[in-house]
């Protein structure tokens, strides 16, 4: 018990340090040029580009990642931000005095809406790793799998901005939205099977079975709070 605790608190420190030197050492323009060709290439072949990203040793997919991490809080705070301008200013019966009543409680609704995301992907990529045998491997690998994973659900966020300008947009952006999730849980089964140790990739099914079954009972315990994940 005491080996795994010191095991995993040697991975978080080396974890830690290697977001550090790839902070350092990250050029925005580089890496917003790197994403759009990955992007691209993801498009045309989402397995194969996921499974690079999987055997990514040197967390070369690091700052892909970060970028569709920006993309995703972005697109959240801006349909926050716009939404309850919409509510609070430009509604009828919206005013300045009912703005300013409802800030601090807007503000904290801001605050878990963006926290919601970052935490979807500190779960599931801490179940991939709790489930690995071999943990010895770095764990950013990992994290940047599951993000890449969620690129369907990024769009589908990014898109649904299409609601702050006419309401009539929702069916499309839900229905839609729906779609992405289905096509984000089938990257992240393949996500988390090439990330897996196991000797029989054919048993592999009820591994992430349990896996998204654990993730969605927390998902549940964290919905009482007021974050959706």
């Amino acid at each position: 018990m005491e080996e795994n605790n010191e095991n995993l608190k040697n991975e978080a420190i080396e974890t830690v340090n290697e977001v550090k030197d790839a902070f350092k050492n990250t050029d925005i323009k580089q890496a917003s040029q790197e994403a759009k060709g990955f992007i691209s290439s993801f498009f045309k072949d989402p397995i194969e580009e996921l499974k690079r990203v999987t055997t990514d040793s040197a967390s070369k997919f690091f700052k892909i990642a970060i970028v569709v991490l920006v993309i995703w809080l972005v697109a959240i705070l801006l349909l926050n931000i716009l939404g309850i301008a919409s509510r609070s200013l430009f509604s009828t019966y919206g005013s300045f005095s009912l703005f300013f009543k409802n800030l601090f409680g807007n503000v904290f609704d801001i605050i878990k809406e963006l926290v919601a995301p970052v935490i979807t992907i500190a779960i599931l990529s801490g179940l991939v790793y709790a489930f690995k045998k071999n943990k010895s491997k770095s764990f950013l690998p990992i994290v940047n799998s599951v993000l890449i994973a969620k690129i369907p659900v990024v769009i589908a966020t990014v898109l649904e901005l299409l609601t702050i300008i006419s309401s009539s947009f929702s069916r499309i952006t839900s229905t839609f939205s729906g779609y992405c999730n289905i096509l984000s849980i089938v990257l992240l089964f393949f996500a988390f099977k090439n990330l897996s140790d196991e000797d029989k990739k054919g048993s592999y099914f009820w591994r992430f079975a349990l896996i998204m079954g654990i993730f969605y009972i927390i998902k549940f315990v964290f919905s009482y709070l007021g974050i959706y994940l």
